[in-house]
């Protein structure tokens, strides 16, 4: 018995309108491309002369598309969250091997370094590569180093608590605020010298959203460190 089958002529028909919509759009496509093609890369960076920091991409992730940033820390909330309502609290359990005393004197030496390391990478983000995505997460990564170096530390969930609020309430108002000063959520309503673009106080909110981005970061990934270190393997 043969185990090919014929394929059904609706799939046939389906395959050939397919084919013939994609040739379509690629001939309409290739008989109108313009001669010079501006990219949407080219106004941005047009734009970012006049309105934006030293770090280009820092402007459209921060100023160009902050509302779409505020998404994404959303995301990062819901999974946050989602993590802690799927993990039971009531059954923690230690870590199955205790670190050894090399291990918990370098990340006493270590921690402080990184989360200055952290802290620098955010407030700087709008000049050199770098902002609050990666600060949040070099902080996070000093938290967990103490998670795995000493069995009876712990995050303290008041402080990170009162830390996303605090971050995810900047976040609104200073939109909010942009918006009834200059009719547009995020608008960059504190003073922006174009000529000072590369100075550590410039930027106008653009710094000051991503050293917010950083703290709810950094408090959302320590939190889920910790979830996923603390639990035991049969949750």
């Amino acid at each position: 018995m043969s185990l090919k089958r014929d394929l059904p002529t609706s799939t046939i028909s389906g395959f050939a309108l397919s084919a013939s919509l994609i040739l379509t759009i690629l001939n309409i496509l290739l008989h109108n491309i313009p001669n010079n093609i501006q990219t949407a890369g080219d106004e941005l960076l047009k734009l970012n002369a006049t309105e934006g920091v030293a770090n280009a991409v820092t402007t459209v992730v921060v100023y160009f598309r902050g509302f779409d940033t505020l998404g994404e820390i959303a995301v990062l909330f819901i999974a946050s969250l989602g993590l802690g309502l799927m993990l039971d609290e009531n059954k923690q359990c230690d870590l199955k091997a205790k670190s050894n005393f090399m291990l918990q004197t370098a990340s006493k030496l270590l921690f402080p370094i990184i989360m200055l390391f952290g802290i620098y990478v955010m407030v700087y983000g709008h000049l050199s590569p770098g902002g609050g995505f990666q600060g949040g997460v070099i902080i996070a990564s000093g938290i967990l180093l103490l998670l795995i170096s000493f069995n009876e530390f712990e995050v303290p969930h008041s402080v990170v608590s009162l830390l996303e609020i605090f971050a995810g309430a900047s976040y609104v108002i200073i939109g909010l605020i942009g918006l009834l000063v200059l009719d547009r959520f995020l608008g960059n309503f504190l003073p922006n010298d174009i000529s000072n673009m590369g100075m550590l106080l410039s930027g106008g909110i653009i710094p000051i959203i991503y050293i917010i981005v950083g703290i709810k970061v950094g408090s959302e990934m320590s939190v889920i460190s910790e979830n996923l270190i603390k639990r035991c393997e049969d949750v």
